[in-house]
């Protein structure tokens, strides 16, 4: 199953961060591009099966990290 979400940065560079930095987390399947401009970045992966994925969860601090917060 797949799973796919957008981040929001106040700046490029936090995104080219952020994206630089989700690049090297372990995840099934990942792929990370610029979202919608490039204060946005996309992530698909897909989950864990068999066992709890805490993916989601570590995305979601990295960008707290560098303030961003999830697209709506």
């Amino acid at each position: 199953m797949e799973n796919s979400i957008e981040y929001v940065f106040p700046s490029e560079s936090l995104a080219y961060r952020f994206l630089n930095t989700v690049k090297h987390v372990d995840a099934e399947g990942l792929k990370v591009k610029y979202g919608r401009s490039d204060r946005y970045v996309f992530v698909r992966y897909r989950y864990a099966l068999g066992a709890f994925d805490a993916t989601l969860s570590r995305l979601d601090d990295l960008a707290r990290e560098l303030e961003g917060e999830e697209a709506s």
